[in-house]
């Protein structure tokens, strides 16, 4: 932004504002999840799985909150940002989640864009944009392109299972076949390498350079596989299908990955050049 955009700065400071609003925006995203998790599951079960949420999201809101608190993070409002802050909150207490992840996204192409290169919002901004790719972007493609890509997931399965797929549906020869819904398909959670990496890399301020973006593809098709060998196991054991597709089995493969995507992108972002422990 140039100086003649700029405004006198306010007793609250800019980046700690728009955390907030964003934060406030990831919440009503939520809310329909963790109150179908609560409902589903009880209070102490959802909260022990993070209630359903991955716990990607929950770092990345954290990075958001964790920059705005910086030393030497304060920057300078910007003209619009005060309309922008009632634009992110409206949608935000609305009990709509595609309300708020829009709102998320468009906070975030607002800091991204409009905050000085390097500076908090900026970097609050690029964690936002990749969080909207798992609340926003990631459902609306799967709904549509969903028989396509999850025609791909029951490929896998089968490929792992040593059985056939035709369309979304997988199994074993003379055995009972299963369908890949949406909650089933591992491209539901294969942006979260994606917001990782980018919460991780503005973090500690680092420069996304052409490592992260191999660990991140890395640790996308590493979310495939263990998210394969999960199908394949229901196709060769069925018995355990109820285990695998809703209970502990599928708490267990859902961690596996988790910790899968951990370590290829934590490698990589302690190995960047820049990395300094904080």
């Amino acid at each position: 932004m140039t100086e003649a955009a700029t405004v006198a700065p306010h007793r609250v400071d800019r980046g700690a504002a728009f955390a907030a609003a964003l934060l406030l925006a990831i919440a009503g995203a939520l809310t329909t999840r963790i109150g179908a998790a609560v409902a589903h599951r009880g209070l102490a079960t959802a909260f022990t799985d993070l209630f359903g949420i991955s716990a990607i999201v929950w770092f990345a809101a954290f990075a958001i909150g964790a920059i705005a608190r910086e030393d030497g993070a304060r920057s300078r409002w910007q003209r619009g940002d005060v309309p922008m802050l009632a634009a992110i909150v409206g949608p935000a207490v609305l009990p709509v989640p595609a309300l708020g992840a829009a709102a998320v996204f468009g906070a975030g192409l607002w800091l991204a864009f409009g905050s000085e290169a390097k500076s908090a919002g900026r970097r609050i901004g690029l964690v936002a944009l990749a969080l909207s790719a798992h609340l926003l972007w990631g459902p609306l493609i799967l709904k549509l392109l969903g028989s396509e890509l999850l025609a791909l997931d029951a490929w896998i399965a089968a490929l792992f299972a040593g059985g056939s797929a035709e369309g979304n549906i997988f199994g074993q020869a003379g055995s009972q076949a299963f369908t890949v819904g949406q909650n089933c398909s591992s491209l539901t959670n294969l942006s979260l390498a994606g917001v990782l990496a980018v919460a991780l890399a503005q973090l500690f301020a680092l420069r996304f350079d052409r490592r992260l973006i191999a660990a991140t593809l890395l640790a996308m098709l590493g979310t495939v596989v263990v998210n394969g060998i999960r199908l394949a196991m229901i196709a060769r054991r069925p018995e355990l299908y109820d285990y695998l597709h809703s209970g502990a089995g599928m708490m267990l493969f859902g961690w596996a990955s988790l910790l899968v995507t951990a370590a290829i992108v934590g490698t990589a972002v302690a190995r960047h050049p820049d990395f300094a422990p904080r």
